[in-house]
């Protein structure tokens, strides 16, 4: 499914006024106003804006599978999917440090939404070290599937390898007044080559180079 489609099911769907478009690099754009309906479903700190996930499930028709990384208590009867979380009092389907997810199948998820702590005083109020947000991408990348997708939502864009991800979609979302001003990236995870693939491309440069200075 294309952005065009994405875009159309998302209106269709939300009933909200267009507000994403497709720049002329291809990449999506726009801005999301949230209102100043404050609550949050399951009363968890940071949970997710009232509206987010219907949002997101309105973008993504096409998903087959969703892990949910950092979850807390996310509503999974909107947007249903797996969870994983480092606080295993949470009951989530994996508990992992979202730093290390290697022992989290990623390859059977073709959606992640991530929504990681902001900042210290937010990891305190978890009782967890703050995340360092490119170790994140780094062993999100390290396991997911070509052609998969991540959803960030934060008040930063984390660091990542360009070789590893290409953005989609930046999205400014707005609350409320005196709320934080967030932006949702969505990253596709870009083709991984094999290692002979590399050493045959790195081997054919080579050769090119020793023709050229030849001549």
């Amino acid at each position: 499914m294309d952005w065009a489609r994405r875009i159309e099911n998302y209106e269709r769907v939300t009933g909200f006024p267009r507000s994403l478009f497709i720049a002329a690099d291809g990449r999506v754009v726009g801005t999301w106003i949230m209102g100043n309906d404050y609550r949050v479903k399951s009363a968890y700190y940071g949970g997710y804006p009232a509206g987010y996930l219907k949002r997101i499930a309105a973008l993504f028709p096409d998903r087959q599978r969703v892990l949910h990384v950092f979850s807390g208590k996310v509503d999974t009867e909107v947007l249903p999917g797996d969870t994983v979380d480092c606080n295993k009092s949470l009951r989530p389907t994996y508990v992992a440090d979202a730093q290390d997810l290697a022992s989290v199948p990623l390859h059977l998820y073709d959606l992640v939404l991530c929504d990681p702590p902001y900042s210290v005083e937010d990891a305190d109020r978890y009782q967890t070290t703050m995340v360092k947000r490119n170790v994140v991408m780094r062993s999100l990348a390290a396991g997911m599937s070509d052609g998969a997708r991540v959803v960030w939502l934060d008040q930063v864009l984390p660091m990542y390898r360009k070789d590893e991800w290409g953005i989609e979609a930046v999205i400014g979302m707005v609350k409320s007044t005196n709320h934080r001003f967030r932006v949702v990236t969505v990253f596709q995870r870009r083709e991984q080559r094999s290692k002979l693939q590399e050493i045959s491309q790195r081997s054919a440069e080579r050769l090119s180079e020793a023709v050229l200075e030849a001549t």
